[in-house]
């Protein structure tokens, strides 16, 4: 088992003072690069879902699981509980901190494989590039799942090494307990739990009884652990809406029967996106050297090379015969994989000049991004159907949280009801993101929405603000009871949204 002691006599003898505050230094440059202007990147539709999910199961232990009623896994819902209880009047800051929680999960896990396999060097230069590639930044500071799933794949692949090499039932107790954890994300952390599975390259010897012999151990303690992750799974039966996953993963995933009607239906077009999207969301700059590393890495250690490229190249095919939807955020531990090998690559240069050369490439390479992500999203860089989803598009929620402030103020002279296109998501959900517990705001949402709605509410406006929020059209019925407050207009164009008065007919 695990002796503590010597946990402790190792870090004393391997970091040192100056260690030490170079570790303080990543810290503070990951908490500021996190934390720095949060709550103003504009709400994104889905995070608006996930906070009403974690305030509903805050309020009613009944609904815990609620999660569940959309096909997606509670972990998310479960964690941010504790930080909406900490920011009760700002659910956004406070949902994001989950994110930022699980990206600092994921820079230790790097720090720790990374001193684990290539020294103390290595370790420190990959956290410095973890902390500033744009797709871990940008995705460790939104309400969403996906930088715990990176974080869960850096770990999932870490323990698998130590795994392979030790074959301990404390190690295999801490891999099924992290898989547990990790399938209460998203149903593709299963795929990392599978590749797991061959983890015994990394011990193949010309030694055949000797390698069978650690092949049987690693097997036994293997599935040991997969059955301790399946039983923390299925903590999920409790509620009757588990079906529902296996039900939204065919939204996202191929069935094996529509692949085998047709096999490449998506193939040829995921093939593409890819790579495009992984280097395109590091930055390029990282992504290059990260193949680069894996050539370097071949050369200088076959089993460990191996095993890397099995994790990069089963996934990528996996992802491109069968993801019917594919989103960068969906593939964004394929960005850690190639942070890892571009860390070899680096590690390897003898030049001086040359290495730091390369480091001012990749600051500047990224510092556009990070900027853009930090103080100016409508400049933000990335693919267009990202751009669609955080910036340009319905889904991005621009102005939300001033609707809010607009009704809030309105409602000191008398109760405020908004009727809100769309009941899931933008706009209800977004909106009720931005609510106080003391608000005299009532949130209704329809869709669709149509006059009839809107003469239904005719009623409140004896005793209430009645104002509608459109958020998914471009224009309205000139016949329609309402008066204009403000348009919110989008970057790119793509998109408005309308703040409007209901008024008597």
């Amino acid at each position: 088992m695990f002796d503590l002691s010597l946990i402790y006599s190792f870090l004393k003898k391997t970091f040192k003072r100056k260690d030490i505050l170079l570790i303080t230094v990543l810290i503070i440059l990951y908490l500021a690069t996190r934390l720095i202007n949060l709550d103003k990147f504009p709400i994104f539709s889905d995070e608006g879902i996930y906070i009403r999910w974690a305030k509903v199961a805050w309020h009613d232990a009944s609904w815990r699981f609620i999660s569940l009623t959309d096909g997606k896994q509670p972990l998310q819902t479960w964690a941010t509980i504790p930080f909406l209880k900490l920011f009760p009047d700002n659910a956004l800051f406070g949902a994001r901190l989950f994110a930022v929680t699980t990206g600092f999960f994921a820079l230790t896990g790097i720090f720790s494989l990374l001193a684990y396999l290539f020294g103390k060097k290595a370790a420190f230069l990959g956290a410095f590039f973890y902390i500033f590639t744009p797709f871990f930044l940008f995705y460790d500071r939104l309400a969403l799942i996906d930088s715990g799933v990176n974080a869960f794949f850096i770990w999932i692949l870490f323990l698998s090494i130590i795994f392979a090499k030790m074959r301990r039932i404390d190690v295999a107790f801490l891999f099924g307990l992290l898989g547990g954890l990790a399938l209460l994300s998203k149903s593709s952390v299963r795929i990392f739990i599978g590749l797991a599975g061959l983890a015994p390259v990394l011990f193949l010897e010309k030694n055949i009884e000797r390698f069978t012999k650690h092949l049987g151990n690693f097997i036994f303690l293997y599935i040991m652990a997969s059955l301790l992750a399946i039983v923390i799974y299925n903590i999920q039966r409790l509620s009757p809406f588990f079906h529902y996953v296996s039900q939204k993963n065919t939204t996202f995933v191929m069935t094996f029967d529509e692949f085998f009607q047709n096999p490449f239906a998506v193939f040829f077009s995921n093939i593409k996106l890819i790579p495009l999207y992984i280097s395109w969301e590091m930055g390029f700059f990282l992504s290059v050297f990260g193949i680069v590393g894996l050539f370097i890495l071949y050369k200088r250690d076959k089993r460990l090379f191996v095993y890397f490229i099995l994790w990069l190249v089963i996934p990528f095919f996996i992802v491109s015969f069968l993801s019917k939807v594919l989103f960068p955020r969906y593939i964004i531990f394929f960005g850690s994989l190639l942070l890892i090998s571009s860390v070899y690559f680096f590690t390897h240069i003898k030049n001086k000049k040359i290495f730091n050369f390369l480091i001012l490439g990749f600051v500047l390479s990224a510092f556009y991004y990070n900027y853009a992500i930090l103080f100016k999203p409508q400049y933000l860089p990335f693919p267009p159907i990202d751009r669609g989803q955080y910036i340009e598009g319905w889904t991005a929620g621009w102005g939300m949280k001033e609707i809010i402030d607009f009704a809030r103020e309105k409602s000191k002279e008398k109760p405020v009801v908004i009727v809100a296109e769309g009941n899931f998501g933008l706009a209800a959900d977004v909106l009720d993101v931005f609510l106080k517990k003391d608000d005299r705001i009532y949130i209704r949402g329809y869709w669709p929405i149509g006059e009839k709605e809107l003469l239904d509410h005719q009623k409140d406006l004896k005793s209430n603000y009645v104002f509608v929020v459109l958020a998914h059209q471009f224009d309205y019925p000139a016949n329609w009871p309402l008066k204009l407050i403000k348009k919110i207009e989008k970057p790119g164009n793509e998109s408005v949204t309308y703040l409007l008065e209901l008024k008597e007919k």
